[in-house]
Order: C-alpha cells, then sequence, then structure tokens
C-alpha cells in the first residue's frame, strides 16, 4: 500500500509540474523545464552506459540548442524522425551496440525532447492534448494489460501484452477525439483518430526501445529520480519516439 501511495503522489506531482509548465503564462518556464529534462535524461543514459555523465548531459544539451535555435521545428521533427525511425534496428535480436552508440542514444532523447519544443510551437492546448493522450495510452495499456493481458507480443518487454497495446490504442484514440472536442482543435473526426493511433502506435514502439536499451545494459530502471517510476527516461520513453512524427503529422494537417 504505501508503495502504490509513493508511486501514485510521484506520479501526480510529475504530471502537475509537467501541464504546470506547458501551460504557464511564461514560456521561459517551459524552456527550462526542457533544458532540466534533457539534462537529467542525458545524465542518466550516460550513467546506464557507463559513460561520463558531464560528457553526455553537454553533447545533449548542445544538440538540443542547436535543433531549437538553429534549425527550427519542421527541421527539428524530422531529423528526430529518422533518428527515432533508426532506433528501431536496436529490436533486432542480433543487435550489438557499437562503442559509439550512446552518442546516438543521446541525439535520440534531445531531438525527441526539441520536437516537443515544437509541438508546443503549435499552441499549448495542442501540446496538452498530445501529453493527455501519451499519458492516456500508457496508463490503460497498463490497466488493462494488467486486468486481462495474456498475449505477450515480444521478450524485450515481457509484461506487456497485446490486449494491454489494444487498450491502450483505444483510450488514446477515445482521449484525443475528446481533446479535440474540448479543446476546439478544430481536426476532423477522421484526422483526430488518425492522430490518436500514430500517437499509440509509435509510444508502444518508444517504450520497447528503451525496454532494449535497459536489457542490453542489464538495467531494470534508468534511474531513480522519480520514487516509484525509477527514471525521467522511464517517464518520457514513449514520449521522445512519439512526438516527432506527431509534429510533423500536426504540421501538415493543421498548417
Amino acid at each position: 500500500m504505501n508503495t502504490l501511495i509513493l508511486r501514485s503522489a510521484s506520479g501526480v506531482l510529475y504530471v502537475l509540474l509537467f501541464v504546470g509548465t506547458v501551460l504557464s503564462p511564461y514560456p521561459v518556464l517551459f524552456s527550462l523545464f526542457i533544458i532540466a529534462m534533457t539534462a537529467l535524461a542525458a545524465f542518466e543514459l550516460s550513467k546506464m552506459q557507463s559513460k561520463p555523465a558531464y560528457a553526455g548531459v553537454i553533447s545533449a544539451l548542445s544538440i538540443l540548442t542547436i535543433s531549437t535555435q538553429l534549425l527550427g521545428p519542421l527541421q527539428t521533427a524530422g531529423v528526430g524522425a529518422i533518428v527515432a525511425s533508426l532506433s528501431l534496428f536496436s529490436l533486432r535480436r542480433s543487435f550489438a551496440a557499437p562503442s559509439t552508440y550512446w552518442i546516438f542514444t543521446l541525439a535520440h532523447v534531445s531531438l525527441g525532447i526539441a520536437s516537443f519544443y515544437a509541438i508546443y510551437s503549435l499552441g499549448q492546448w495542442v501540446c496538452l492534448a498530445v501529453l493527455v493522450a501519451l499519458w492516456t495510452n500508457d496508463s490503460f495499456a497498463y490497466l488493462t494489460g494488467s486486468l486481462i493481458g495474456k498475449t505477450k507480443v515480444s521478450s524485450i518487454s515481457p509484461n506487456k501484452s497485446l490486449e494491454g497495446y489494444i487498450g491502450g490504442f483505444v483510450f488514446c484514440v477515445a482521449s484525443t477525439l475528446i481533446a479535440n472536442k474540448m479543446l476546439e482543435l478544430e481536426l476532423s473526426w477522421a484526422q483526430t483518430a488518425v492522430l490518436g493511433a500514430l500517437i499509440s502506435i509509435s509510444a508502444h514502439l518508444g517504450d520497447l526501445v528503451i525496454s532494449k536499451l535497459k536489457r542490453m545494459y542489464k538495467r531494470k530502471d534508468t534511474g531513480r529520480l522519480i520514487p516509484g517510476h525509477g527514471g525521467i527516461m522511464d517517464r518520457i520513453d514513449s514520449l521522445i519516439f512519439s512526438v516527432p512524427f506527431t509534429y510533423l503529422y500536426l504540421q501538415f494537417v493543421i498548417v
């Protein structure tokens, strides 16, 4: 019971902090939050792969700065989507990480977070809607899998089930339809349903990529920052993979 209370409390605090910075009237708070999240994620990845933490943090922040300040939102999301797609090669059973793989993981995380900054440029409510969809997908995948999950989908993440994936998918699409109506995002129902499907599928792939990374380095969690949840990477694994594709879709649909 104490573990459940701790997990719930830390999860609520994380959500409130994230939503608070997204909806804050001061964009600088969101920028600082993005920088902090990138630095923490880079620190965890570096330590997990037995690399110098300071070098990892500096590298990740450099990638974040270059992408957000020089490339622009569209180019950042484009490169982020390419890097995310390349990360899928790690899911192969025969994959062996080269010595430079930690730099690739830093680029994957930094560009993913930078792409979330790109979504923020489309509007705070759009940003919130994407967050709600991601969290709904993760939450209902876990709940559905815990209740009725029987069909295993991957040895990389043996606790995940096909039933959980389907539950997350259904509720993720439903959440985007509700958000579109409540927040007046002015997307058609078909565009919104495709958005929900895209977020759900890409989020599950992102979770698998980081799960494979943890298995390669024999780690249960990426860190201990969030009590009951693990590290910051354990919370944003689906986000960093999903948001580049989400931004590209929203950019072409909305604009």
